[in-house]
């Protein structure tokens, strides 16, 4: 009964939020796509993958924070600016921490100060880099799975890139130091005072400013990490979703938890630890929310169907497959520009699960290829005159990424191969010779 009533609950959800209905309202259509997005990322809170991936950055972010820290000590040191450190940490554990926040800052700085970078052997610093690099692999592994990308970076761009990520990172703490040091001085100060709104647009700008800040060191998070494009305005849009999510968690420590927590009796000296990771893990779990945000805003017909594969039967996968095939082939005999996957999903109305996991078939058993451009276009690999129907039903029939050694095969699945091997020559000899391009000419003539 329970059950019965919540996927009644769901399907009256999923009609509200995507009926097929006029909207001219700008504010409205602004609202059901915020709804939208709310729901896709509730659902992904649901089936628990984006706790997981949290979890599981809680142990490189413990391992590699202080080996991380330290290099961008090594970077500050050298600008000149390493004394922020300490302050900059302690303003980042203070609203969770509360009391016990000065106390992890000054140990985590005793150890990062006590690292010499310029000292270490070559094995030593190897190690440090490694631990490092691991836990960025990690992170964009994380990120990469919210933007449903499959390929990582190469190791050679891998650690350019998060080599790039570490040296600029003190760079951006050092413009925001200068900033926050400029908006501080008294010049500037008396000079807004000396308007007539002054003390209100200072308000403001104390408000502001650092919200704004904030919500821009996530988006450029976001659009760094994945291997993937992300707009800015997407990118942004998350990073604003992060940066609430962040001031309300840090309101809710600081109120609720850190200072009336049953637990600091319970774990006694531990609890600080306990908190702290406790804190990494939220702190991450916004950061992925964040990037669902703007991965869903970036792609809405996502929103719907998500990022699970859609669980279909082996003959409506292989009508998809070939639909697909067709589709393609058909637009370059044309001579039109080639498709995208966001005009093929809307072409055929199927989710775009269903058209990514076509064409990543087509694609591995090499019958298409992906354009440079962005977004990507798909086009046959060579001619396809002579390309025969049901050659390419068996190539995507067979296609398997991993396939068993034929030695571990008993007689009674060699005698049901040998029956479907008979089936689909029987039904190669009924379709003959047939080619897509046949299937064009015939819709040609209709």
């Amino acid at each position: 009964m329970q059950t019965r009533s919540l996927q009644e609950l769901k399907d009256r959800t999923d009609d509200f939020l995507w009926a097929s209905r006029p909207v001219d309202n700008r504010w409205q259509r602004a609202g059901i796509r915020a709804l939208q997005i709310a729901y896709a990322v509730a659902r992904d809170l649901a089936q628990g993958n984006l706790s997981l991936r949290a979890m599981s950055l809680v142990y490189y972010t413990v391992i590699a924070f202080v080996p991380l820290l330290a290099l961008a000590f090594a970077v500050l040191k050298g600008l000149g600016v390493h004394n922020e450190l300490e302050p900059a940490l302690l303003g980042l554990l203070q609203p969770f921490m509360g009391e016990y926040s000065i106390e992890i800052a000054q140990n985590v700085v005793g150890f990062v100060d006590n690292v010499r970078v310029d000292v270490l052997s070559v094995v030593s610093l190897g190690v440090l880099l490694y631990t490092v690099l691991t836990m960025m692999q990690r992170i964009e592994m994380s990120f990469n799975f919210i933007w449903s990308v499959s390929q990582a970076r190469s190791i050679g761009s891998r650690v350019s890139e998060y080599l790039f990520a570490i040296i600029v990172a003190p760079l951006l703490i050092l413009i925001s130091v200068g900033i926050a040091s400029y908006v501080n001085t008294v010049l500037f100060v008396g000079l807004l005072e000396s308007l007539p709104t002054g003390a209100i647009i200072l308000q403001f700008i104390a408000l502001v400013t650092p919200f704004l800040f904030m919500s821009l060191a996530f988006a450029l998070a976001f659009i760094f990490i994945p291997n993937t494009r992300v707009r800015f305005r997407s990118a942004f849009i998350g990073g604003i979703v992060t940066t609430v999510a962040w001031k309300l968690m840090g309101w809710i420590f600081q109120n609720f938890i850190t200072e009336y927590s049953a637990n600091a009796v319970i774990y006694a000296a531990f609890f600080a630890v306990i908190l702290l990771m406790l804190v990494i893990y939220l702190g991450w779990l916004m950061l992925l929310i964040g990037s669902s945000v703007a991965f869903y805003h970036q792609h809405p017909s996502k929103t719907y169907a998500g990022r699970e594969p859609p669980k279909l039967s082996l003959r409506l996968k292989e009508e998809v497959d070939l639909t697909i095939a067709y589709l393609i082939v058909k637009r370059f005999q044309q001579g039109v520009e080639p498709w995208t996957v966001d005009e093929l999903q809307a072409y055929t109305r199927l989710s775009p699960a269903m058209v990514e996991s076509a064409l990543q078939i087509l694609l591995a058993i090499g019958f298409i290829r992906a354009t440079d451009e962005n977004p990507p276009c798909y086009l046959p690999v060579s001619t396809v005159d002579n390309c025969k129907l049901h050659e390419i039903r068996h190539k995507v029939r067979t296609y398997a990424k991993d396939k068993p050694d034929n030695r571990s095969l008993c007689a009674e699945q060699m005698q049901i191969r040998t029956l479907l091997d008979d089936a689909d020559e029987s039904w190669s000899e009924t379709s003959g010779n047939s080619t897509l391009t046949d299937l064009i000419k015939s819709e040609a003539n209709e």
